[in-house]
């Protein structure tokens, strides 16, 4: 910081500025002025002749037509090997849609949406599931297990549902004969749950 921005210290009051002084106005010097007579000449405006506007030829109304400038001749180029080819191609392009647009042929007929409709397959109705509970003995439950194995082993996993399912098709496909001889063989047990 210089030294006029300096605070003065606290103990010292600071100065106060001096008042300005008052200004005084001057006159001014007294200058004898004398009259001047003044003539006034009459003034006359100059007359100006304004010509009639000549009548246009309705020829004349018409633009003239603007002629070209004059330029330099263009010196012709000759064409690169891409342009070449691009040309050739346009042509050929040309010629075969000309060809294409010859041809005439019938326009296809535009199918309803309700003929559409119809084609589509009927969806299947699902198939209501049914749950139930079945008693056997372990003899035979154990053989769900067994054929369980087997199928695995032959490369198809099967749940205990879809073997049961594939018994009854089987039992399905015998004739009177043959299902009457096989539930034969299944051994009465008796209904109900067991006691506790």
């Amino acid at each position: 910081m210089s030294e006029k921005t300096k605070k003065a210290p606290a103990g010292k009051p600071a100065a106060t500025p001096k008042p300005p002084k008052k200004l005084v106005p001057r006159t001014a010097p007294k200058v004898e002025v004398k009259p001047v007579e003044v003539v006034a000449e009459a003034i006359v405006a100059p007359v100006v002749k304004v010509a009639p506007p000549k009548p246009v030829p309705a020829a004349a109304e018409k633009q003239a037509p603007v002629k070209p400038v004059a330029s330099k001749p263009r010196v012709a180029r000759k064409p690169t090997q891409v342009e070449a080819a691009v040309a050739k191609h346009q042509k050929v392009l040309a010629d075969a849609l000309v060809k294409a647009q010859a041809i005439k042929y019938d326009q296809p007929k535009v199918m309803k949406q309700e003929a559409a409709k119809a084609t589509k397959p009927a969806k299947a109705k699902k198939v209501k599931l049914v749950r139930d509970s079945y008693a056997m003995p372990d003899t035979e439950y154990v053989q769900i297990g067994v054929l369980k194995k087997r199928l695995s082993g032959l490369g198809s996993e099967v749940k205990k549902s879809e073997l049961l399912r594939g018994g009854i098709a089987v039992l399905a496909a015998l004739n009177d004969a043959e299902l009457k001889a096989v539930m034969g063989r299944v051994e009465r047990i008796k209904t109900g749950r067991p006691a506790k």
